[in-house]
């Protein structure tokens, strides 16, 4: 079921490389789109623009989740942790949470970082040991996050965490703050010129030893989290994180 006949006007697909505000879930969005043909500023992620009625998801064994417009309020995603505010999938039986991002998130995505360092992430349910942005193993009681884990074991992180930096990246540098008009005249004419922004604070690890070592370990991270950030906005390709990883160039 596509949601293209919730909005008045036909929706196109757009591949912009702009970031967005999704007027379906209402989570940020970076690069591919559908947009309205008349140019009203209605936007959506691909996912939220093509739903489905009921999907399954392997994390949630016998559970059947069904596309609402909206869910209840106070509701958080049980991937990432966040409020849901529009778009979900929700399981009737067991009330889980999905955003749609969320639930078609890649469960392995192949890191092309330096060429003795290419890894490959694996999506793990439950966390697995401390992430590599916070340096916790386990979030608040109320929220939980579903994990990246490098195949080698080394890195791991929270999908919630890159997800908000994430956000903060884009609503900050891009969009004037958390809550400003996202998909206005101004804001799309706003090609993507990016420029350096904050850098993220990373955990850093005793076992890092060395300036040199961690200084290597940052680097693999920065790489990592870009193909990650790349996976939320539907496109996990090289070309989209090497656009994405210049958001985070002070790391």
């Amino acid at each position: 079921m596509g949601c293209h006949n919730y909005h008045e006007h036909e929706l196109k697909p757009d591949n912009m490389r702009r970031p967005y505000r999704c007027d379906g879930c209402e989570e940020m969005g970076f690069g591919p789109r559908y947009a309205c043909a008349e140019h009203c500023g209605y936007l959506l992620h691909e996912h939220c623009a093509n739903t489905r009625d009921t999907l399954a998801h392997p994390f949630f064994p016998g559970c059947v989740f069904h596309f609402l417009r909206s869910g209840d309020p106070n509701r958080r995603c049980d991937a990432c942790g966040g409020d849901i505010n529009g778009f979900v999938y929700h399981c009737f039986d067991q009330g889980w949470d999905l955003h749609p991002c969320c639930a078609n998130l890649e469960t392995m995505i192949h890191v092309q970082a330096e060429e003795e360092n290419n890894m490959t992430l694996f999506l793990h349910e439950k966390e697995t040991s401390k992430c590599c942005r916070c340096g916790k193993e386990k979030l608040n009681k109320r929220a939980r996050s579903w994990m990246y884990v490098s195949g080698c074991k080394e890195y791991h992180f929270h999908v919630s965490c890159v997800k908000k930096d994430m956000i903060e990246h884009l609503e900050n540098s891009f969009l004037g703050g958390k809550g400003a008009a996202a998909n206005g005249e101004v804001n799309e004419s706003r090609d993507l010129e990016i420029k350096s922004l904050p850098g993220l604070q990373l955990a850093r690890r005793r076992e890092s030893g060395k300036k040199g070592r961690f200084a290597k370990f940052k680097k693999i991270v920065q790489i990592a989290i870009s193909f990650i950030m790349a996976a939320f906005v539907g496109d996990p390709s090289a070309f989209v994180a090497s656009l994405i990883v210049n958001l985070i160039t002070n790391l």
